[in-house]
């Protein structure tokens, strides 16, 4: 049997499955196509984060576990190992500041339970009804300040299906301080936040198309307070127990500036970010006198938990990037106690082998947050084919080809067995369909007129070539020409040669 946790962990996730199952959680779970695994490596690249790993003996335990993690939106189901009655249940969290960022990749005997609304918002294909497949809304990643930054808010990466326009970008903050100026800029989907003071702020983009359909999405802005910015921007560099190798940045405040290292793959803290850019922006101004009162070393018992705490001794409450960083903070050493599990989950979800050629094509095509217009193809593995998209300059995915037959050479042989999800090339297939209706129709136009052309061509030319014919065949005379001559001519002519 696998190692089992402490008595009291134990009792307290039980406890939890019992309230769950009554209150009927696992209604809010979509099952995903069995026979896929996660692409570990490429989604915790991208930031997913490994919550835990429990035993289970059911399929429906293994959803009410993740149920219990309000961070938790992707319980992944492992196969039976050998004589082993227990599964093992790996809980992870696959949204990383607004964006859906997991991967799935074909391995036999996996499967995965995703929460429903997350599916809805970043899964699921077009409704199927008689009206024009709506827009679809992206307010771009949530963000993370400092006090006094301003900030742009870009609707660039929505879209309009079919042949529709986007024709209106309209914003409205949602919750908030309401003293912010949010100013229009050149740009119809941008926004220019100013006057932002502590806080978390949450704007609701709505995009309008020719056709009268509309779509709305959420953004989050945080400004952090001086508590806040102790967990962002002060707390040290954190690689974790696993021992993986990610790249990812800190900020060192002694410096004041970003700096990368190495991250192990799992229970990274808040000073731990995907870039550069996104590390700055964070973290701008902050130094190393800054106030650190926000960071918690020891549990406090009875409150509430909130989603990024920890629960230790079942009725207290830590900050979650302290688990795992080797000291024991919870008096009962639950920070501690399943890292090394952890570690051993990682690595082995790590040593699934990934189809690389099949991971490339099964990627959705992206455009990016940039605004330049780069041609480029992507691979539909559900039709089979590659079609053109414009991207626009920036994070690229990797199913992104400069050249047609590029795409075709690379992906030849990916079917939609490859894909996890159809939902997402089904929105591209309603655009790519008016396309291909509006190509076919172009193509029929031009097929008629160059059979038309060549028609009148072919009879102007048979005309031609027929008078020349008649021409050539008409008789050349071979003595001289017959001449009328007068009557006296006739009777002078008549009489010389009458006989004698």
């Amino acid at each position: 049997m696998p190692p089992s946790s402490s008595s009291s962990s134990s009792s307290l996730r039980l406890l939890l499955i019992i309230l769950i199952r009554a209150a009927g959680c696992d209604e809010s779970f979509r099952t995903g196509q069995r026979d896929f695994a996660l692409d570990t490596n490429k989604s915790v690249r991208e930031g997913a984060t490994l919550l835990a790993t429990a035993y289970v003996n059911s399929e429906t335990e293994c959803q009410h576990v993740c149920c219990a993690d309000p961070l938790c939106n992707l319980a992944l189901l492992e196969p039976p190992g050998g004589e082993v009655e227990n599964r093992t249940c790996d809980l992870f969290n696959c949204i990383y500041r607004n964006r859906f960022v997991c991967s799935f990749v074909n391995q036999a005997g996996y499967l995965s339970y995703i929460r429903e609304p997350v599916f809805q918002k970043y899964l699921a294909g077009p409704q199927s009804t008689d009206k024009p497949a709506p827009p679809i809304a992206n307010a771009g990643s949530d963000i993370v300040v400092q006090p006094g930054e301003t900030v742009m808010l870009n609707g660039i990466e929505s879209m309009a299906l079919g042949d529709a326009k986007i024709v209106d970008y309209s914003w409205n903050l949602e919750s908030g301080n309401e003293d912010i100026s949010m100013e229009e800029t050149d740009l119809p989907d941008q926004r220019h936040l100013s006057n932002l003071s502590t806080g978390s702020y949450l704007f609701k983009l709505t995009v309008t198309d020719s056709n009268g359909q509309t779509d709305d999405a959420m953004v989050k802005v945080l400004v952090l307070n001086p508590e806040q910015s102790s967990l962002y921007c002060l707390t040290q560099m954190k690689i974790g127990p696993c021992r993986a190798a990610f790249p990812r940045w800190f900020y060192d405040a002694k410096t004041s500036t970003c700096q990368q290292f190495v991250f192990g793959g799992c229970t990274p803290n808040k000073n731990n970010y995907l870039s550069n850019e996104e590390c700055m922006a964070a973290c701008r101004g902050v130094t190393a006198t800054s106030e650190r009162s926000g960071i918690l070393h020891s549990d406090i018992c009875n409150p509430k938990c909130q989603p990024d705490q920890l629960t230790c001794n079942a009725t207290c409450c830590l900050d979650d990037s302290l688990e795992c960083d080797s000291v024991k903070h919870c008096s009962d050493g639950t920070d501690e106690i399943n890292c090394n599990k952890l570690n051993h989950t990682f690595s082995r979800l790590l040593s699934i082998d990934v189809n690389e050629r099949k991971a490339q094509c099964t990627q959705v095509p992206h455009t990016g947050p940039c605004r330049a217009s780069h041609t480029r193809w992507y691979y539909d593995p559900v039709r089979k084919r590659c079609y053109r998209f414009t991207y626009g300059g920036c994070e690229a995915n990797e199913n992104n080809f400069e050249k047609e037959d590029k795409c075709k050479e690379a992906c030849d042989g990916v079917t939609e067995l490859n894909v996890f999800s159809r939902g997402m090339f089904e929105r591209y297939e309603s655009e790519e369909e008016d396309k291909d209706g509006e190509n076919s129709g172009q193509v029929a136009l031009a097929v008629i007129l160059t059979v038309t052309i060549l028609a009148l061509l072919a009879i102007v030319t048979y005309c031609f070539l027929k008078t020349r014919r008649e021409r050539s065949h008409q008789p050349v005379p071979t003595s001289p020409a017959h001449v009328a001559m007068s009557e006296q001519e006739t009777l002078v002519y008549n009489s010389t040669t009458k006989p004698v």
